[in-house]
């Protein structure tokens, strides 16, 4: 009879661990999930300020290339007054 109600003590603690386990890795995907969420928030917020750093230099790029034209312009205009001036 001993025998049997230590079997059965086993059992139940062997149970109550084995359930404290399950909790315990329910709680630690819950937090890899959380960890998931925010990594991806940052990497979305990284990606953000990307596109708008690449939007910049685009611009940047543009205005440039305007601002060649413009003096080409420019020099083309003051030829032309120089040319005027000396005829």
């Amino acid at each position: 009879m001993l025998t049997t109600i230590g079997i059965i003590i086993a059992l139940i603690v062997s149970i109550i661990g084995l359930v404290v386990q399950i909790g315990a890795a329910g709680i630690y995907i819950g937090k890899l999930e959380g960890f998931k969420e925010l990594v991806n928030y940052k990497f979305n917020e990284q990606k953000e300020r990307l596109d708008k750093h690449n939007n910049f230099i685009t611009r940047i790029y543009d205005l440039e290339k305007k601002e060649r034209v413009n003096e080409e312009q420019i020099k083309v205009a003051n030829h032309r007054i120089e040319d005027l001036e000396g005829g």
